[in-house]
């Protein structure tokens, strides 16, 4: 049983069935992997059977504040980012894995006792890729984050190696899942067009980067705080 949902309104729920995850979210040097076992026409045999036409699983690179982050060595390993949902599912199939729900992700997260940050309540207790580390100080309210982060910030703030930080971690070793980029998940709500993610960004202030930090993103778009990780599903009597 795991505590989920906004601070002030937690919620007891189960998670169903074991999943190990991914201990960092994919990389640029795994996606490229995908990305050269695709087909002449850009085309995998890893599709999700709803994938709309025209989908592409090449990363949007205009969304890319380096064009050559897909293909330079120095970003191997930061976040993949700027891929649609329709290609982190792919990615997930094609590494023998599938997008995590929202609520496993959060479980994995918080961890059995509900913590507002993976590493504990302590918003100060482990370095993190948010605006305020861009900022250089706390960004409280939305004007300070047009004053101290639009205004200046956000030209240097970008992502980092997934293993810069490695006290931003979850109870169950699980890197990254607040700040550096948002997180897809197979989640979906009202609007099929969209799914949940999770953990907020390196351009997002610290109060929205918490463990239960979630949003909804169009599955067709690319976003440069947008990545994912994958899970495996274990056998029922295999928990960790």
């Amino acid at each position: 049983m795991y505590l989920v949902g906004p601070a002030e309104r937690l919620l007891l729920r189960r998670v169903e069935r074991p999943v190990r995850f991914d201990r960092y979210p994919v990389t640029v040097a795994r996606y490229r992997r995908f990305l050269e076992a695709l087909r002449e026409d850009g085309t995998s045999e890893w599709n999700h059977p709803q994938q709309p036409d025209h989908v592409e699983h090449t990363p949007w690179t205009a969304r890319l504040k380096d064009p050559a982050y897909f293909t330079d060595p120095r970003f191997d390993n930061h976040p993949a980012v700027c891929v649609n949902w329709w290609s982190a599912y792919a990615f997930a199939a094609f590494e023998g894995k599938r997008l995590p729900t929202s609520l496993e992700w959060e479980a994995a997260a918080r961890g059995a006792d509900g913590r507002l940050f993976p590493w504990g309540d302590d918003p100060d207790a482990a370095p993190l890729n948010c605006a305020d580390t861009w900022v250089g100080r706390p960004v409280v309210t939305h004007q300070a984050w047009r004053e101290g982060f639009a205004q200046d910030a956000i030209r240097r703030a970008w992502t980092t190696p997934v293993d810069d930080r490695p006290a931003n971690r979850s109870p169950f070793g699980i890197v990254d899942m607040a700040g550096q980029v948002w997180e897809w998940t197979s989640t979906v709500l009202k609007d099929p067009g969209e799914a949940v993610i999770c953990g907020g960004s390196y351009d997002n202030p610290l109060r929205a980067v918490r463990t239960g930090s979630k949003g909804v993103f169009r599955k067709r778009g690319g976003s440069n705080a947008v990545g994912f990780r994958c899970v495996t599903e274990l056998p029922a009597e295999e928990t960790s």
